[in-house]
């Protein structure tokens, strides 16, 4: 008893409904269809169990309710599913599906902007794992969801999730679901008109808090749905709107890399501090019509659209330097440990090369869905469904940097453990606008369109008696289409140190933010970082830095100031400056179409509770892609081109077997044990398929041509490619093994608790690969080039355990409290041979040994409570995740110093955060209550780890407590 009160107020959001397995995948729509009607003798006892726990509405309207429900949908399911739903219409257990699939057994999120990136924080999170692998196939319905971003899946972040009735995620898969989820497979479900008995309204408003930003935004939501007996036969209409926008603040602090210095110490290249203000709209629509002409046919057509606004903008200072010439200032007190340096003041000649800038990111994505369906019972025993759905989705962005430069005298650092570091500068020298010159611009434009057309069909014949239950089989064909425009960032130096000697006249001070009158201190403005990091880290000293007006003015004011400084340079970097074009070198096109069959038995013996299936999915596969070869541009070897381009048109077909089989066993009353088999693909990225390749032909090092020379020959040269994308990559594909034990031990009270088994065999990852490849020179001979580029290589091994359990304290002599909790155990082994990019090396050339698969963490644990009695309404969820690796080289991670390239790894430390909400309800109508987000105020860190300067924290971020005072209402 103790224990439980102890445990009564946290909570996390229930574990609620899903569809089964086979039903989603097919598409079904409506709790009217949400399990395929039968009258055979294998689905009466299910039917039978579900009309009698069925209440007048469908809607999920409380806590035990939807721990219950998620219960037996658990229970009766026949693979291995997890789901959440909405506790109320409109209302998911969080105010993003991202978090709230941040709830479910083996699901982690990040919490970065875009993954990889280790210096930008995200409130809401972002990059869904599935046990630890990013490749999720992602669906609506049942059905295929995508954004626009090089990718297959859908951005979790951009949908509303006002508009979601629940959220599904499948850990295996029959062979009736699509293929693509090597992951796993996450389905997002909408209302439909026939999910309830007539009229429904239901509405919500919701002012949001950022305690840190400091600003308020507003939400909204309404639905309405209705059903009518015409002539015609029975029709239901729906539409749900939704309107919800966040602002939220990011402060972070930064130590960079560790190099060994001339005196032997090792010491940090600099530090780094920054602002970031974010800001998104994300609104949605959705209108859902069904019609019953007669008991044996059920038609549907939906349209779904979301659109995702993002906008952040961050003012950040940031080392510029040569960290090899970093030292440590004798004249100051400092502690060095080991040879590894601790506090202290940190210098180097000429004063530190820092950077300040303001970066504008902005954003806009669209993913519109029209589907259409029918569902034809032929008699008591066969049905015949079939869909056709229609998907388009765009994104379109600028990311806009415009920096300052500054030399500051020094920097002090004082490291304290797992705390903000301390960060100080000569404050007077860095609020004076005379020491700052302009240092460089940098744009990055996104243009991308994707669409496909998919059509299925399904058949389904029960048995009434006997071992085979039932047989399935089916087709689906897909044509999908994806033109995407990536610039790539665009640098472009304006005034840089290492320009002194070489571009300007030799040695003079780089000239100032006045050039000539034409770009000035208006432009520019004094941050003085106020209440930085929530005042736990004081103010590391205010700088100057370009106002958000020059990076949105993009590509004005890039012209006006590269224009401005073309003057004063004395040599090759003058010229004017050209903007980022998207032509037909950024652009990768890829033409997909796809050709499944299945077939599946369905098996069971009643008497030994005992039911299953097996089967086949094939499915061919064809991609075409389009781009462009780029000659080499070497005067010294004119045989092998002179820059010019030929078109590729790539081709590539691969055929996928991908057997399944699952069983199920109740062998004791309210104990299940289940067994889970199957081969899973994921295939590659559009934006990993491109076809554009650049040759090069460099003079061998070391060899200098005699003068007069006009031709090398090829003995003295070395030829080379390089190229992000392969247009002939096949997909990854995986042996996936679940097992499990169940056990209900209060089913009428959703009492439950289990453990889970799984192991994934993966083979042909992605990864770079140098290998030699003939191309063609102009004078029709045939040269070898190095190639690098992804290849299918490596293999790697994932088991892991999930264990759970949901349970109402009903004994206690004050009712209403419940708690349910769950935890992930996952171990990793890659084996990838060859692999040219992904191998870190440390600052002084030192490798590494073997590393964690990314975005892999070994625990993860949620743990809740809640109390639900009367009109009250309590809970508290917290969620946790252990340290895993981010990226190897990212941003601030890489370089080449002393002639020695290299590339250190990240990763996110363990992170937890707790959230909440508290509702009243005022009747059966309507309710008030308030949600709340980071209660704890966690601090998100990353860590680097250097051979022999150790393990570093290297940034810290604290972000924002949200509340959003909610009212719904449902009629």
């Amino acid at each position: 008893m103790a224990i439980a009160i102890s445990v009564a107020m946290l909570y996390l959001p229930a574990q609620a409904s899903a569809q089964q397995a086979t039903s989603a995948a097919a598409g079904s729509q409506g709790v009217d269809q949400a399990v395929p009607s039968k009258v055979a003798a294998r689905k009466a006892k299910a039917d039978q169990k579900k009309a009698a726990t069925q209440l007048g509405e469908v809607v999920v309207t409380g806590i035990r309710a939807s721990v219950e429900k998620a219960q037996d949908i658990k229970r009766d399911a026949d693979t291995f599913v997890d789901s959440l739903s909405a506790t109320d219409i409109g209302a998911l257990p969080d105010r993003s599906v991202t978090e709230t699939l941040s709830r479910i057994p083996g699901v982690t999120i990040d919490h970065f902007i875009s993954q990889g990136d280790p210096e930008h924080f995200s409130a809401e999170g972002n990059g869904v794992q599935v046990r630890g692998l990013t490749q999720v196939r992602s669906e609506l319905n049942g059905g295929d969801s995508f954004s626009a971003n090089g990718g297959r899946a859908l951005s979790f972040q951009d949908v509303p999730s006002e508009l979601m009735s629940g959220v599904d995620v499948y850990k295996n898969q029959t062979a009736a679901m699509i293929e693509g989820g090597l992951g796993g497979t996450v389905n997002l479900r909408t209302f439909m008109p026939f999910d309830f008995q007539g009229q429904k309204v239901a509405a919500s408003v919701s002012e949001n808090y950022g305690n840190f930003v400091k600003k308020y935004k507003p939400s909204a939501s309404v639905l309405y749905s209705n059903r009518w007996h015409t002539s015609l036969g029975e029709m239901g209409f729906l539409v749900d709107l939704a309107d919800s926008r966040l602002a939220t603040r990011t402060d972070g602090l930064f130590v960079r890399p560790f190099f060994k210095n001339a005196g032997g110490t090792w010491v940090p290249r600099g530090a780094d501090w920054r602002t970031l203000l974010y800001d998104r709209k994300r609104d949605g629509a959705y209108m859902a019509f069904q019609w019953r002409p007669s008991d044996n046919l059920d038609l549907y057509a939906t349209a779904f659209q979301s659109k995702y606004h993002e906008v952040w903008d961050e003012d950040a200072i940031f080392v510029s330097n040569d960290p090899t010439q970093v030292m440590v200032d004798p004249s100051q007190p400092s502690e060095i440990n080991g040879g590894v340096f601790q506090s202290g003041r940190l210098t180097q000649n000429g004063g530190m090369p820092m950077g300040t800038d303001i970066r504008a990111s902005s954003s806009h994505s669209k993913t519109t869905d029209f589907s259409t369906g029918m569902k034809w019972r032929l008699g008591t025993s066969t049905e015949v469904t079939s869909s056709l759905q229609f998907v388009r989705a765009t994104t379109n962005s600028l990311d806009s940097t415009v920096a300052l430069g500054t030399n500051v005298p020094y920097i002090d650092v004082a490291l304290n453990g797992s705390s903000p570091p301390h960060i100080g500068v000569d404050s007077a020298f860095t609020g004076d606008p005379a020491n700052y010159y302009w240092g460089f611009t940098m744009d990055h434009q996104v243009q991308n369109y994707a669409k496909e057309l998919a059509w299925r069909a399904d058949i389904d014949h029960s048995f009434a008696d006997g071992f085979v239950q039932g047989l399935k089989g089916g087709v689906r064909l897909t044509n999908r289409y994806a033109n995407n425009i990536d610039t790539g960032y665009n640098w472009k130096p304006v005034f840089q140190t290492w320009m002194q000697y070489w571009a300007l006249p030799g040695g003079v001070p780089l000239p100032g933010l006045d050039l000539n009158g034409t770009v000035n201190t208006s432009l520019v403005h004094l941050d003085k970082f106020n209440n930085f990091y929530k005042g736990g880290a004081g103010i590391p000293g205010a700088f100057y830095a370009p106002l958000l007006s020059t990076a949105l003015g993009y590509p004005t004011s890039y012209q006006d100031i590269h224009a401005a400084a073309d003057p004063f340079y004395t040599c090759c970097y003058a010229g004017t400056y050209q903007n980022t074009v998207l032509d037909a070198a950024h652009t990768n096109v890829q033409h997909e179409k796809t050709y499944a069959a299945y077939g599946m038995l369905e098996f069971g013996v009643d008497d030994a509770h005992l039911s299953g299936n097996v089967g086949v999915r094939a499915v061919r596969t064809t991609n075409a892609g389009q781009g462009f070869l780029v000659f080499p541009n070497q005067p010294l070897a004119p045989y092998l081109g002179a820059g010019q381009t030929a078109p590729i048109n790539a081709r590539n077909e691969y055929t996928d077997i991908l057997p399944s089989l699952n069983l199920k066993w109740e062998f004791a009353p309210n104990l299940i044990t289940r067994f889970a088999f199957s081969k899973a693909i994921a295939r590659p990225d559009f934006s990993q398929m491109q076809a554009y390749q650049i040759l090069n032909a460099d003079v061998l090092s070391g060899y200098t041509p005699p003068p007069g020379t006009t031709t090398l020959p090829l003995d003295k040269l070395t030829l080379t490619g390089n190229s992000n994308s392969n247009p002939y990559l096949t997909p990854m594909k995986a042996n996936q093994f679940d097992l499990s034990l169940e056990w209900y031990f209060d089913p009428d009270r959703g009492g439950m608790a289990w453990v889970n088994f799984f192991h994934k065999g993966i083979r042909d990852y992605f990864r770079n690969e140098s290998r030699f490849v003939t191309y063609p020179g102009v004078d029709g001979n045939n040269y070898q080039y190095l190639i690098t580029r992804p290849v299918n290589v490596g293999k790697a091994t994932i088991d892991g355990v999930e264990i759970g359990w949901n349970e109402f304290f009903d004994f206690l002599p004050v009712k209403g409290f419940g708690m349910s909790a769950n935890y992930t155990y996952i171990r990793s082994r890659t084996h990838v041979p060859n692999d040219t990019t992904a191998v870190p090396v440390d600052t002084d050339g030192s490798g590494y040994g073997s590393l964690p698969a990314d975005g892999l963490s070994r625990d993860s644990l949620n743990v809740a409570g809640f109390y639900e009695h009367g009109p009250w309404q309590i809970r508290l969820a917290y969620n946790w995740r252990s340290q895993y690796l981010l990226s190897i080289g990212p941003n601030g991670y890489n370089g080449t110093d002393n002639n020695i390239p290299w590339k250190l790894p990240v990763f996110a430390d363990a992170y937890g955060q707790l959230d909440g909400s508290i509702f009243y309800s005022f009747n059966e109508h309507v309710k008030l209550g308030l949600e709340m987000n980071n209660l704890n105020n966690a601090e998100q860190r990353t860590i680097m780890y250097q051979n022999a300067s150790g393990k570093h924290i290297t940034s810290w971020y604290v972000n924002d407590t949200r509340y959003a005072l909610t009212l719904r209402a449902t009629f």
